[in-house]
């Protein structure tokens, strides 16, 4: 009677699905966009981005993106705050949370640097919203509690509401339903006293699924249907679809497969309307179990492919890797201030030793953990195969076997983490190890480093020595990228600090003729062998304070200076570190240049340069790049290397990084 009194509430209570009228918000903005001309089509961008996020993201994503590139050439710095956040919400209902993980930190950046308090507030909760969908629920916290002082700050209730609803998603995926029913109710009061009706929704249907967790199935399903009533479903298809997908798991938890499937398959098809890719993936769980259920196993066996995808392309986008990232440079910049230079070179110093051992250690637990999952994922599609094979006679061994591929799933995603834990500690000893830029501020007016390895940890690295009057800088890159670029890194760092403190090699050119022999002898290559796999190009320069010459010697990296807009190339030799003796018997040449006030002077990699992309598909290639250098050189570091970075962003749009990219810049 139960379960009866419950199908028919949601019957008579929930909305036919579909409208035949479009929102009329929407093409009112449509219409005065059409009109506009470029300075007042940012506002009608951003809110058009705002308005369609739910039911049409990819055309929100297409207006955010217009509005950004309006915004930046009209430094209209309030609109281009806010359109990054909605952008950032856009992918992130696509399920693309790497694309919105950048816009949602690139607007946190921009409201920082331009003072906008409340746009900071949002870009918290935005960030706290990503590490919710990866269960980083304590992380979320505190990112939340930032935008809780800022909301209370600036006294803005529609970011308090915000702040309670999405600590109450955490305090529920923490199973804490008494704290997480208080600051859904304390949001839904806040929302009904600013009149914010679209906003009751989503707190009805969280209050929901409180009670759904607790087992108390009549009032969740009345708090869905409250829920139903209240959300705009032409402007919002992706709540609609999230509370037809959350019915559809109650009536499968009452035993109810005909009404379960029913909500389940209207979910599925708004969901792949506007491409929610999560929201699909939940449907067709309910879908897949209603097919067991129904003993369709070839079905229910198809539907676990699909969601094994949809998990794949949702969580396989180093989301995870990108938040601590990205979180823990900006507490380092926080705390770099603090730090004095002889607590850092101490730390160095301690953190080298144990590095090597560490990284030896991630090698050898990524390597079984990947052995592992590989062996998984061939027993799981050798069982599915069975399963088609044999499902007309042996039913109940498929039954089981479905059983094993979701185990074997929870085991590959168990490995996953632990790869992505041992990376990230990797990550953070690597950029420990390098030098602080502060060491070059009694030699020159300005600094920047543009810095991005392609796989976390980077076989580019760069090393800066204070020697009294002279101040010592080399930009290296080492043969491969990821861990085995990494290892070459810190065996290049260790060199040149024996060679420079402990031999007292003091001419650039000595110092790589010492690199150059040593290498082989660190790798334990016969030296009459050409080392090809295990290389290093790398230039040093030392700047004389005095004198403002500049000595410099280089292998395969140029030292590059741009002075009055013009780029001067000073040509390196034309080989690598650890190339044999017997077959180029050369020592490295030595060049001085001297200097003249506002003189930049730079040193890089070729990550940039060979950075596939463009319209063309083609590299960014050294032309290009010194056109770039010459057209920022006015300006200052700072904005020299978020120009570069976009830059690069641009060229490469959605490609693959192909290297590490290392761009170092002084100005004299």
């Amino acid at each position: 009677m139960h379960k009866i009194i419950i199908v028919l509430l949601a019957l008579l209570v929930a909305p036919f699905l579909g409208n035949a009228s479009s929102d009329p918000k929407v093409d009112s903005l449509q219409s005065v966009l059409n009109r506009a001309n470029d300075s007042s089509r940012i506002e009608v961008l951003t809110k058009l981005c705002w308005e369609c996020r739910n039911s049409q993201p990819n055309k929100s994503i297409e207006y955010g993106l217009e509005a950004i590139e309006l915004a930046q050439k009209f430094k209209d710095y309030p609109n281009l705050v806010k359109v990054h956040s909605f952008v950032g919400v856009a992918y992130r209902i696509t399920g693309n949370y790497s694309k919105s993980t950048d816009y949602y930190y690139l607007g946190l950046e921009l409201a920082k640097k331009h003072n906008i308090t409340e746009q900071e507030g949002f870009a918290y909760i935005n960030i706290a919203n990503l590490h919710i969908y990866q269960e980083y629920y304590n992380n979320a916290i505190e990112n939340l509690n930032k935008a809780l002082v800022i909301a209370k700050s600036v006294d803005n209730k529609l970011m308090l509401s915000y702040v309670h609803l999405n600590l109450g998603r955490a305090k529920l995926l923490l199973k804490n339903y008494d704290s997480a029913y208080i600051e859904f109710n304390t949001s839904l009061a806040i929302r009904s006293d600013i009149n914010f009706t679209p906003g009751l929704a989503v707190c009805y249907k969280y209050i929901g699924d409180i009670y759904f967790e607790q087992g108390d199935y009549f009032l969740a399903i009345k708090n869905y249907n409250e829920s139903q009533q209240i959300v705009n479903k032409e402007s919002d298809k992706d709540l609609y679809a999230n509370i037809l997908v959350r019915k559809a798991e109650l009536f499968l938890k009452t035993k109810e497969v005909d009404v379960a499937i029913k909500y389940a398959e209207m979910a599925h098809d708004i969901a792949q309307e506007i491409g929610a890719k999560l929201t699909i993936r939940d449907a067709l769980k309910v879908i897949t179990q209603v097919a067991k259920v129904k003993e369709r196993y070839q079905q229910a066996a198809g539907n676990l492919e699909s969601i094994i995808s949809y998990n794949d392309t949702l969580f396989n986008q180093q989301l995870s890797e990108k938040l601590f990232f990205l979180e823990y440079q900006y507490e380092k910049q926080k705390k770099e201030s603090e730090i004095e230079i002889k607590e850092l070179k101490l730390v160095r110093a301690r953190t080298i030793s144990v590095a090597l051992l560490v990284i030896i250690a991630l090698l050898i637990v990524s390597v079984f953990i990947v052995l592992s999952s590989l062996r998984h994922r061939k027993e799981k599609n050798k069982q599915l195969q069975q399963q088609n094979d044999e499902i007309s006679k042996q039913r109940f061994n498929i039954e089981q076997k479905n059983k094993n591929l979701e185990d074997a799933y929870g085991v590959i995603e168990g490995y996953i983490e632990k790869i992505t834990d041992s990376i990230r500690y990797a990550e953070r000893i690597q950029d420990a190890i390098l030098p602080s830029l502060s060491i070059a501020k009694p030699f020159v007016s300005d600094i920047f480093c543009l810095y991005k390895p392609k796989d976390f940890v980077s076989g580019d690295f760069y090393w800066i020595v204070d020697r009294g009057n002279k101040l010592y800088v080399a930009v290296a890159d080492c043969t491969g990228h990821g861990v085995p670029g990494a290892f070459m890194s810190i065996i290049g760092l260790d060199m040149l600090n024996q060679a420079i403190n402990q031999l007292n090699i003091l001419e650039p050119s000595q110092i790589l003729d010492y690199l150059n022999n040593e290498l082989p002898i660190k790798l334990h290559k016969d030296e009459e062998v050409m080392v090809l796999k295990d290389s290093m190009d790398i230039a040093i320069c030392c700047f004389d304070k005095k004198t403002k010459i500049v000595s410099y010697s280089g292998a395969l990296i140029p030292l590059t200076i741009c002075r009055n807009n013009t780029i001067i190339e000073i040509k390196p030799s034309p080989i690598s570190i650890g190339i044999s003796k017997k077959i180029y018997q050369k020592s490295f040449e030595q060049k001085e240049f001297q200097l003249q006030p506002n003189d930049w002077v730079y040193l890089f990699t070729d990550g940039f340069t060979d950075q596939f992309g463009g319209e063309q598909g083609g590299k960014f290639l050294k032309k290009q790049f010194f056109q770039t250098l010459s057209q920022l050189s006015p300006t200052d570091g700072k904005l020299q290397k978020a120009e570069l970075n976009r830059a690069f962003s641009q060229w490469k749009k959605d490609g693959e990084q192909v290297d590490d990219v290392l761009v170092l810049g002084l100005l004299v």
